[in-house]
């Protein structure tokens, strides 16, 4: 099967639950069943939170974005989330994810306060991806 976004993806996700995949585009458009203008540079980074009701999208434009699922509408957008383009998002819990960015820097955020709760600069160049082993408390942050 194949589909066509009608821009390049950065990012993809699936659904926790549900036949879905969703797609970051350099238009800045999560791709989804519908398609959702939701930054104005590109959207580098996407991942399902909540059971897979809520998606968030990270972008070139240093926001980090969550949208209904349901609705396709705007829930949450952290302006100035990084100092540089947001390449990288993962959940680490129920109510905290992390995301990653063009310069090394790795933080935890805690989705219910729409706030920081860390910050590591954990590399001199951009953050290629991030994995969390909940057994171990560990997030590792590769360049």
């Amino acid at each position: 099967m194949e589909i066509d976004t009608g821009e390049t993806a950065f990012d993809l996700d699936f659904h926790p639950s549900s036949p879905i995949v969703a797609t970051a585009l350099i238009d800045g458009h999560l791709h989804l069943m519908l398609d959702a203008p939701v930054h104005d540079e590109s959207c580098r980074a996407v991942r399902f939170v909540k059971s897979g009701s809520v998606v968030l999208t990270g972008s070139a434009d240093h926001s980090i974005v969550a949208t209904d699922l349901e609705t396709g509408r705007l829930i949450a957008r952290l302006e100035n989330a990084h100092e540089d383009a947001v390449n990288r998002l993962v959940n680490l819990t129920e109510t905290t994810i992390s995301s990653g960015d063009d310069m090394g820097c790795i933080k935890v955020w805690d989705t219910r306060q729409n706030t920081c709760c860390n910050s590591f600069n954990a590399h001199e160049e951009y953050i290629t991806d991030m994995i969390f082993v909940p057994g171990s408390m560990q997030l590792l942050g590769t360049r």
